[in-house]
């Protein structure tokens, strides 16, 4: 890393007003380490996407993603969009910081400025899901994970404020409320397994999980996935009973991982979601930002990026 671009999300995480502070620390940390370093602040949702393709074609080797999984996401998106030989960095600022967390990143900013100096890139295949707004397709790439049906609901019900004031627990609080209402919509979903062999029924949620370490409190969970494999752990829910989704949470949360009835993971590369007839719309979610509706399709794409990993 020589020439970085650090694209920094304002509005990520809480306690805003430590917020510019911490990106002057990181960057005098760059500096100081000999990086030159350029800074551009996101303006509104969807703005770094933009600000890292331009980055991305005027020279730079590096892109740093300062923000949360959102904010990642969304560069990721640039650097997608251009082909130019970069590598993107991530530096936590949000309240989620899944993909931080499991990149071995420190939780203060600091700390992870210093450690993101020793990583070096490596080759990783982004996944990508396609997904639809108002009967146009759309795609849209991702890091960690990408679901679709209730998880993605959550996303649609957890409002900022919660996120702002109670960070990564705000889901777990909204998952609470989720289940107190019973049951969530079924869909079609047709999928691969690790043969390639197609498969299809229904479901509730059909999620794909590329990260290995998880924070908080789910510290003990163990999918088998990984960043660097080519493929992500589906998790397929085939069913609508709320005792099912609290049996296999409390399962990975605790890292027993007993066998929950109509639950099932698999190791993918590709899967389809499509509505039944007569529900209500479903939605799709990719690094917790919630996309579109129905149908959706999810794959890992061809093309790597280099990812600043130790």
């Amino acid at each position: 890393m020589k020439k970085a671009f650090l694209i920094y999300n304002p509005a990520s995480g809480s306690r805003r007003a430590q917020r510019v502070q911490h990106v002057s620390q990181m960057v005098d940390i760059l500096r100081a380490a000999g990086v030159q370093v350029e800074i551009s602040a996101t303006t509104h949702a969807g703005s770094a996407t933009q600000q890292a393709k331009d980055a991305a074609e005027s020279g730079y080797d590096t892109l740093l993603s300062c923000g949360g999984d959102g904010t990642a996401n969304e560069v990721l998106n640039g650097l997608m969009q251009s082909y130019a030989d970069v590598a993107l960095g991530i530096l936590p600022l949000g309240s989620g910081n899944l993909l931080a967390s499991d990149l071995g990143l420190p939780s203060n900013p600091v700390a992870a400025a210093r450690k993101l100096l020793t990583y070096q890139p490596r080759a990783f295949r982004p996944g990508v899901v396609t997904f639809q707004i108002e009967g146009v397709e759309r795609k849209r790439y991702f890091l960690v994970a990408s679901g679709v049906g209730s998880d993605a609901e959550l996303m649609y019900r957890t409002s900022v404020a919660s996120k702002e004031r109670w960070g990564r627990n705000a889901y777990f609080l909204e998952m609470a409320r989720m289940a107190l209402h019973g049951r969530y919509p079924m869909f079609q979903v047709e999928w691969e397994d690790e043969q390639g062999t197609r498969k299809q029924g229904e479901a509730t949620l059909a999620m794909a999980v590329r990260a290995r370490k998880f924070p908080g409190l789910l510290s003990l969970v163990n999918l088998g996935s990984a960043l660097l494999r080519d493929d992500f752990c589906l998790m397929l829910f085939h069913t609508d009973k709320v005792r099912r989704f609290l049996s296999y949470f409390a399962a990975v949360a605790t890292g027993r991982n007993w066998k929950v009835p109509e639950v099932e993971t698999v190791h993918s590369k590709w899967f389809r979601c499509t509505a039944l007839p007569g529900t209500k719309a479903i939605y799709s979610q990719a690094d917790g930002e919630l996309l579109g509706t129905l149908p959706a399709e999810l794959s890992i794409v061809e093309r790597s990026v280099k990812l600043l990993m130790e």
